[in-house]
């Protein structure tokens, strides 16, 4: 599922030595800080015209914010000390809205010594997010038991699945709808039913269709979350995702089989896709954080992985690799790359972990997404979408950091 937004960077391509030849020069340069941070030019701006032109100095350093949020919150679930840079309200918004962690960010207490306007934010986020959950709570088994009522089995995944057992914080785990998986054979029989019972169809692709539950599906807050924002649920014709202008698919999700396991791969496959986008929301990193804690059976995971496309499987072990070098099985990370396209393998090597964090004012290269292609005709497909973008976006630049993490 995406929300409508492909926030996309661009990791470059250069060989590793290139890279770091060139970041030695910008250092001297002066046009990177001693972190070896990108200093771009302040007084740029990212274009993106459906959406708010956000100040500069926001979306410049929005992927690093996003970093620095999502480490923190993981250092606090594990009992570890973490602090926070004194942020903005402006950047505090901005980068919780990208990363979807305002809410558990602000109950493990990370913006507590903030500023009042900042903590105020924060609380009445942690309100809408709780809100939310508790609607989508409620909605999540009115659909179900419709649909299992007109013999359909459906599965929900990933949000929907995630509060109830999983997520320990569950009324800070923000959702924009309800994803449920049904048979790809079920789909128009599915989508009548929801259709017979009022709810309102709002879109249709090749891999959902999407009906309204509440609100009229126009953009909501660009601030925050909304609890009276948008209802959705998604419906799904089997465990399929959208990538550059193609679809793949996983394995099957049945009801009787959607154990812990197959959870979980699922949650990483999700999170898989979003790499290969390049617009990971780092709560979904956070997602496969609290599934790893729930007794989980790697070797389940790694069957479940070896009947699903590879871009499903690969590009999110990678990144959870990064972030939580300890919790990933390595034979089981090492499997699964070695079955992504060789181009593929080579720009995970050279890209850093935040680099496929959401960013409005960034967007992936030809390059970057043809390494994931494997057919002539998904790369027609990204041809195509490259040609009319969503949104239309205008290209703000790179800030690659290929080579490291």
């Amino acid at each position: 599922m995406t929300d409508g937004h492909h926030h996309q960077l661009v990791p470059r391509a250069e060989g590793a030595n290139e890279v770091m030849d060139e970041r030695d020069d910008a250092r001297r340069a002066g046009r990177v800080d001693s972190t070896g941070h990108h200093q771009r030019d302040p007084h740029r701006r990212a274009v993106w015209p459906t959406q708010p032109r956000y100040p500069p100095r926001i979306t410049s350093t929005l992927r690093h914010r996003q970093l620095q949020l999502l480490q923190a919150v993981l250092a606090r679930l594990r009992d570890e000390p973490a602090v926070l840079p004194a942020w903005s309200l402006a950047e505090v918004q901005l980068t919780g809205l990208a990363s979807g962690l305002t809410a558990l960010a602000g109950e493990l207490g990370l913006f507590d010594r903030s500023a009042d306007d900042v903590t105020e934010y924060v609380r009445e986020q942690r309100a809408q997010v709780a809100q939310r959950v508790e609607r989508f709570r409620a909605l999540a088994p009115a659909v179900l038991g419709v649909l299992n009522d007109a013999a359909i089995p459906a599965v929900a995944v990933k949000g929907a699945a995630l509060i109830d057992g999983v997520w320990s914080h569950d009324s800070c785990r923000p959702m924009a709808d309800i994803d449920l998986v049904v048979a790809p054979h079920l789909r128009a029989q599915a989508a009548a039913v929801m259709a017979r019972e009022g709810w309102a169809l709002h879109a249709s692709t090749d891999y959902e269709d999407t009906f309204l539950a509440w609100g009229d599906g126009s953009t909501g807050r660009t601030d925050g979350e909304s609890a009276a924002h948008n209802g959705r649920v998604e419906i799904h014709p089997g465990w399929v995702e959208f990538l550059h202008g193609y679809t793949v698919r996983g394995f099957e999700v049945l009801p009787a089989t959607f154990d812990h396991a197959a959870l979980t791969a699922h949650v990483i496959g999700h999170l898989a896709s979003t790499v290969v986008r390049a617009e990971v929301r780092a709560v979904n990193v956070v997602d496969v954080w609290w599934c790893a804690q729930r007794d989980l059976d790697w070797v389940r995971v790694g069957g479940l992985m070896a009947h699903t496309d590879p871009r499903l499987t690969a590009p999110g072990l990678w990144l959870v690799s990064r972030v939580l070098p300890q919790l990933v099985p390595s034979g089981l990370l090492a499997a699964e790359l070695a079955r992504l396209p060789r181009r593929a393998r080579a720009q995970l090597r050279r890209t850093h972990a935040l680099d496929v964090l959401r960013d409005p004012g960034e967007r992936t290269t030809l390059m970057w997404r043809e390494a994931f292609a494997r057919t002539m005709s998904e790369r027609k497909a990204i041809i195509r979408q490259m040609v009319r973008p969503p949104g239309d976006r205008v290209r703000a630049g790179g800030t690659s950091r290929a080579g490291h993490g």
